[in-house]
């Protein structure tokens, strides 16, 4: 199993203004997701697939969305799972703690069946992979939004995770 998130800024990128009663943090995520889009790059890969049927515009704000939590887990060392439910990728990875690596499990909801279905990651690996991944993101966003990057809810965003590293640290 693999992920990875490769972004090239846009120097264009025009900001909009955020409501408290339509949108969140998943709005962010999107509309930078959207913006650089065409010029980057989402991998996954795993699971008998070189590389899966993702994009930037649609499925990486998907996965952003839920990488504070699925760090969170993989930093306790406890089961969580990423969930690829968009329209045309539709599968998902449960992620299984087992003595110092994690059992992946791709389950799938169309006719596209995984092949292995279980792959073994070390947990350090897998927790790299992730971090790797919301550096990419954050490098992008800060050099195309550097204003939007401190809003409040990106910042409760980061929190979650940064809460997450602090955690292993103690241990």
């Amino acid at each position: 199993m693999r992920i990875e998130v490769h972004l090239k800024t846009v120097p264009d990128f025009i900001l909009r203004a955020y409501s408290p009663r339509e949108d969140d943090v998943r709005s962010i995520l999107m509309d930078v997701c959207q913006a650089v889009g065409e010029r980057s790059e989402f991998l996954v890969s795993g699971f008998g697939e070189e590389r899966w049927p993702v994009d930037v515009k649609t499925d990486l704000p998907v996965f952003l969305e839920q990488l504070p939590s699925v760090l969170r887990a993989v930093h306790e060392g406890v089961a969580i799972d990423i969930d690829f439910y968009e329209q045309g990728i539709e599968r998902s990875i449960a992620l299984q703690p087992a003595k110092g690596k994690y059992l992946a499990t791709c389950k799938s909801r169309t006719r596209w069946q995984p092949d292995p279905a279980i792959e073994e990651i070390p947990a350090e690996e897998l927790a790299g992979m992730l971090l790797s991944a919301r550096e990419a993101f954050m490098r992008a966003f800060t050099d195309m939004a550097p204003q939007l990057s401190s809003h409040p809810w990106i910042r409760q965003w980061l929190r979650g995770m940064e809460k997450q590293a602090s955690t292993k640290r103690k241990r």
